[in-house]
């Protein structure tokens, strides 16, 4: 019979993070300058020794990985003694993760799991914390989303940032907040775990469009046009899936929409820029280099649509680019901009 950890018997001293991506590698060094343990786990060797040789992370300006930073590329030593999990590795690794990898570790133990990870899985249209829960059993209601506008490398550049997380046990999700608040984060805790984690997944997918629009080289008229029309498209599909309607208008809704839509060092945006300008997905993913996560969701956000009889143009347009390799004009007209790239 698993032991449920009770907020006054929980001690966390150790952390692991999957995943020493830009953002797997600042929230590392944000436990880290608390004073936590933290074993920083990446899968790939180039990078790994890139980091262990610099100490420094060749993707973010000034960073030296912290003194209580360990890094590693064994799974077994990552999670050995761990108090807590932290996933930022793509989410389409998730599932064989957990089940190829965690599940022997693990052995049934019981402890408080983050993920960082955006995405939703292709046809069950599960959530990351949804596929941890059902691969890793025993953490049933241990599992929090973290989720929000926050650029990692703002972040790392000590930018003032607030973050949601959730989860379905309140005082976890209390006690957990607590280990990562502290300047730059504050973290805003919240019970709807699906609806902030279908937000953190579209909210991508909306950021490949606003960048469709930027390469096509249309202006801010049409690019706030195409935002204010995909922010209603996120609120159907979330709602649809039993996302509560207030979480759209939240941090991890329209707050990291209008961020991942907006900003230059959006992945997702500078993937819908390349696309905009004509190159192919192929092409624009070799460009933009770093996993843009948006690319993963967009057949299943598509699908919900679709199966759900959701009325959502501009998700059915981008799906069109990015999946048929439409022409980038499609979403213009999906917009009502008929006549565009019919000359």
């Amino acid at each position: 019979m698993k032991t449920v950890l009770k907020k006054e018997q929980m001690k966390i001293n150790n952390i692991t993070v999957f995943g020493a991506g830009i953002w797997g590698s600042v929230i590392a060094q944000h436990l880290a300058k608390k004073n936590y343990q933290v074993r920083l786990w990446e899968y790939n060797e180039q990078l790994l020794n890139v980091l262990r040789t610099m100490g420094r992370h060749p993707n973010i300006p000034n960073f030296k990985i912290h003194d209580n930073i360990r890094l590693t590329g064994n799974v077994a030593e990552a999670v050995q003694g761990a108090d807590m999990l932290v996933f930022v590795i793509s989410s389409k690794a998730i599932r064989t993760f957990c089940r190829e990898q965690l599940k022997p570790l693990l052995n049934g133990k019981v402890l408080p799991v983050v993920s960082a990870s955006k995405g939703i899985e292709d046809k069950s249209f599960k959530t990351i914390c949804e596929i941890i829960e059902e691969e890793l059993p025993q953490l049933k209601d241990q599992v929090l989303a973290f989720s929000g506008p926050s650029f990692a490398l703002e972040v790392a550049q000590n930018v003032p940032t607030k973050i949601m997380l959730a989860g379905k046990n309140t005082a976890l999700v209390q006690e957990i907040a607590a280990v990562f608040d502290a300047d730059p984060i504050i973290m805003v805790p919240a019970t709807d775990r699906r609806g902030v984690e279908y937000g953190g997944a579209i909210k991508n997918v909306l950021a490949i469009g606003a960048g469709v629009i930027d390469g096509i080289g249309d202006g801010a008229n049409t690019k706030a046009a195409l935002i204010t029309q995909a922010l209603q498209e996120m609120a159907c599909v979330l709602v649809s899936q039993g996302g509560q309607a207030q979480t759209v208008y939240s941090l991890a809704g329209f707050g990291d929409a209008i961020l991942t839509c907006m900003s230059a060092i959006s992945r997702n945006r500078r993937l819908g820029e390349k696309l905009g300008a004509g190159l192919s997905l192929a092409e624009a993913q070799k460009e933009v280099g770093t996993i843009a996560e948006g690319v993963n969701s967009v057949q299943s956000v598509y699908d919900i649509a679709r199966k759900n009889n959701l009325k959502t143009p501009i998700i059915d347009a981008i799906w069109q680019i990015v999946c048929q390799g439409q022409q980038p004009h499609a979403l213009l007209q999906a917009m009502g901009f008929v006549n565009r790239g019919n000359k």
